[in-house]
């Protein structure tokens, strides 16, 4: 590298900060990484009444760990968050609000994510799917007009 890139580097950097590795992949995971992600709750699953119980297990399962944290989309409405911050408040675990270009409102971006400081390559970290409710047996009289 010539003193000139150098030089324009440097200036680069200070004016955008400084580089970051993955940044496309940090704008989908709130600024962590997918590596380090433990699990993610969408936009569209947040309100799913299956999200704050998966959380809540999660913050538990790793409440005793090192380096884990909530992170949380802060241009949700605190409504939506409030919950999550409340479960990380009673079990004393540590929560980031993330309200800049890396939280976006779509339906697939990250809502809720409880991530490692480092990689922990989790193969699953999506929101279990609810169970659909077991369909009940035919009565007597079903079987018999069937």
């Amino acid at each position: 590298m010539t003193d000139n890139e150098d030089v324009q580097s440097r200036l680069t950097q200070s004016m955008s900060g400084p580089l970051q590795t993955n940044p496309d992949e940090r704008r989908h995971y709130l600024g962590s990484l997918r590596e380090r992600a433990y699990l993610k709750v969408t936009n569209a699953q947040v309100r799913q009444r299956e999200a704050l119980p998966a959380v809540k297990a999660a913050l538990d399962a790793t409440k005793h760990e090192t380096g884990f944290k909530l992170l949380l989309n802060g241009k949700l409405a605190a409504d939506v968050t409030a919950p999550f911050m409340a479960a990380a408040n009673a079990l004393d675990y540590p929560f980031t609000l993330v309200n800049n270009d890396q939280a976006d409102l779509t339906p697939a971006g990250c809502a809720v994510l409880v991530t490692a400081s480092a990689a922990i390559n989790k193969p699953d970290i999506a929101l279990p799917e609810p169970k659909a409710p077991a369909k009940p047996a035919p009565g007597f009289f079903e079987r018999l007009f069937h």
